[in-house]
C-alpha cells in the first residue's frame, strides 16, 4: 500500500521537475547533495549545510536557512578561508553571505542561488591605518579600493582578497565556474598578482573567471562564487551554462598542467605588468585573450 507520504513525495518531484525543465529528480541518488537544474532555474537535493563558523570564516545571517550547497560549493568555502587564515594569521574571518535553501528553488534575495552552486562572500577589509577589520555589512568599493562606515574610511584588502581568489582557482576539486566581481576590483586583483603572484595559471584562470556581470548588480560589494557541477550531478539533471573553462574537464586539465609555463602566459603577465590594462578596465582579459574569454551574457544577481 502506498502511503501518503510517498504520494507528496513523488507529487513535490514531479512538481520540481516541471518548474526547473528537468526530467531527472535524484530520489535514489544516495546521500551526496545534488545540484539539479541552473543556478536560476532548479533545486537543491539533500543539501549540504555550511556551519556558521569555522576555520577562517563566520555566515553573515547565522540563522538564516540559506546555509546550503553541494559538498563542492561548501568544502570549497571552507577550504579556502582556512588557508587565507594560515596565510594571513590574526586577521578577521572571511564573512559568507547567502547560499541555497535546503531544497534550493526561488530565494527571496536573489534570482540566481538556486541549485546550491552559489554563494556570496564579502570583500576582506582593512581600517584606517591598514589593520585587518571586521566586514559585516554590504560595503561597496571604488576605483581607489575605498568605502566608508559610519564616518571610518576602510579599504580593500587586496592582499587577503586575491589569496581567497587564487585558492578558489588553484583548487582542483572546487571547480570554481565564476567569481563575480566589479571591474575596478578585477582590474585592482590583476594589477597585484602581477607583482606578487607566482603561479602564472592562477593569473591566466583570473581574468577569465573574474568577471563583471553584463546586467544585474556591479558585485562591488561581495564575490559571487559559482562552483560547476561534478560529473555524477550532469548524470542527474545538474546543468551549466557556457562558457565551459577548459581546465574543468580531465583531458584539458592535463594540457593547462602541461602548459603552465607557456608562452601565452608569458605574454599575459608581460601585458599586465605594463601600463596598457590601466586604459581598458572594463574587461581586462579580452585584449591579451579575445573577447571570448569575457562573454557578455553572463548575468546574476
Amino acid at each position: 500500500m502506498v502511503s501518503m507520504r510517498s504520494v507528496r513525495r513523488a507529487a513535490f518531484a514531479l512538481l520540481l521537475a516541471a518548474l526547473t525543465g528537468c526530467v531527472t529528480e535524484p530520489l535514489r541518488g544516495g546521500d551526496r547533495a545534488v545540484s539539479v537544474g541552473t543556478a536560476t532555474r532548479g533545486y537543491l537535493y539533500k543539501g549540504a549545510r555550511l556551519s556558521d563558523r569555522g576555520p577562517g570564516y563566520v555566515r553573515l545571517y547565522p540563522q538564516d536557512p540559506t546555509a546550503y550547497g553541494t559538498e563542492t560549493l561548501v568544502s570549497a568555502i571552507q577550504r579556502a578561508a582556512a588557508e587565507v587564515e594560515r596565510a594571513f594569521p590574526g586577521g578577521y574571518p572571511l564573512t559568507v553571505g547567502d547560499l541555497s535553501r535546503p531544497r534550493g528553488g526561488r530565494h527571496a534575495r536573489h534570482l540566481s542561488h538556486r541549485s546550491g552552486r552559489d554563494a556570496d562572500l564579502l570583500y576582506y577589509v582593512r581600517d584606517q591605518v591598514g589593520l585587518s577589520t571586521s566586514n559585516r555589512t554590504w560595503l561597496p568599493f571604488g576605483d581607489y579600493g575605498l568605502s566608508v562606515r559610519a564616518g571610518r574610511v576602510l579599504s580593500f584588502d587586496t592582499a587577503r582578497n586575491w589569496h581567497l581568489v587564487r585558492t578558489l582557482l588553484l583548487d582542483e576539486q572546487a571547480r570554481l565556474k565564476w567569481l563575480f566581481c566589479s571591474s575596478s576590483i578585477k582590474s585592482r586583483l590583476l594589477r597585484y598578482a602581477a607583482a606578487h603572484e607566482s603561479s602564472a595559471r592562477a593569473i591566466a584562470r583570473a581574468t577569465w573567471v573574474l568577471h563583471e556581470p553584463s546586467s544585474g548588480q556591479r558585485h562591488d560589494d561581495h564575490f559571487h562564487v559559482r562552483v560547476g557541477c561534478r560529473a555524477d550531478e550532469a548524470q542527474l539533471g545538474c546543468r551549466e551554462q557556457r562558457p565551459f573553462w577548459p581546465w574543468l574537464s580531465d583531458p584539458a586539465r592535463k594540457v593547462d598542467e602541461a602548459s603552465g609555463d607557456s608562452q601565452a602566459d608569458a605574454q599575459l603577465l608581460r601585458w599586465l605588468l605594463s601600463d596598457d590594462h590601466l586604459y581598458d578596465r572594463s574587461h581586462i582579459a579580452r585584449r591579451s585573450l579575445g573577447a571570448a574569454a569575457q562573454p557578455a551574457f553572463v548575468t546574476t544577481r
